[in-house]
């Protein structure tokens, strides 16, 4: 085992408990750890850009992206998404013209806006899931912390097994001018492995909840399966645009926020929407 892999690991076993607990735990707690956590992306996102360079607005960015999940933690419903993106839209554009006026606004109005978006409005449907016993009439409070565990757990099992399938079984390049390292073998196996996988957690969670089926487990399996190493491949996109290997070096084997949760950016939207559109 490196160097570089022990420090990761080690670091999985130390946040990753702690990121449950903070979960299990809900209400402001849980809110503040999600605008720690969209600020410093939303943070990292824009220094990124810099690099181009943009002359994005962090500012700006970094603001918006926290009211994202503050508010829909506020109103409770992802009904909000449209005031708050009409507000952010408004702001952005109205900042520039005051603070940067005419220079490059199409880029820096652009790219501070996505930011907020891509990260903050992503990060709030974490806490969308974690309170969505408030659209569940009667359903106990922890009913959020088993939720959120389903697309943690289901991600966590396609990166894993697209790195063990990829690295026995790949021969040819997912997506070579992106992140080489990935195959098409690991990544068609880890969806069979994220479905497998599923069907059994679904009929467990569903012990306590009453609201799964095999269907369900099979579904949502897939759309995690396919969405994870989408939000991966997205935020890789990104940085070899940059030129940068980590967004930043905050987490120890890890680099930044965004390269911890660009899978998980993807799969939790994904796994609300289907939940609270099917399932609920």
């Amino acid at each position: 085992m490196t160097r570089e892999l022990r420090t990761r690991l080690l670091t999985t076993l130390v946040l990753m408990p702690l990121f449950l607990a903070v979960a299990a735990v809900g209400r402001e707690f849980f809110l503040g750890t999600m605008l720690l956590l969209a600020g410093v992306g939303a943070w990292e996102f824009l220094t990124m850009a810099s690099l181009k360079p943009i002359p994005a607005r962090r500012v700006a960015g970094v603001g918006l992206a926290l009211a994202f999940p503050a508010l829909l933690y506020w109103s409770g419903s992802s009904a909000i998404f449209v005031t708050l993106l009409t507000a952010a839209v408004v702001g952005v554009a109205v900042n520039q013209l005051v603070t940067g006026g005419a220079r490059e606004s199409i880029s820096a109005v652009s790219v501070t806006l996505f930011a907020a978006v891509y990260v903050g409005l992503l990060f709030g449907h974490f806490v969308l899931v974690r309170e969505i016993a408030r659209e569940m009439p009667g359903a106990p409070y922890w009913t959020g912390a088993a939720f959120l565990a389903i697309p943690l757990g289901l991600t966590w099992t396609n990166d894993t097994a697209a790195y063990a399938i990829g690295k026995r079984w790949g021969r040819r390049r997912l997506a070579p001018q992106i992140s080489p390292g990935k195959s098409l073998e690991g990544a068609l196996g880890a969806l069979l492995v994220t479905v497998g996988v599923a069907v059994p957690l679904l009929w467990m969670v569903d012990r306590w909840v009453g609201v799964f089926t095999a269907a369900d487990g099979f579904a949502l399996g897939l759309l995690v399966g396919v969405a994870a190493p989408c939000g991966d491949l997205v935020e890789s996109s990104f940085k070899r645009d940059a030129g940068v290997k980590d967004v930043s070096r905050l987490i120890p084997g890890h680099g930044g926020v965004l390269d911890r949760f660009d899978s998980l950016l993807f799969a939790v939207p994904v796994f609300y929407y289907y939940v609270r559109e099917v399932v609920l």
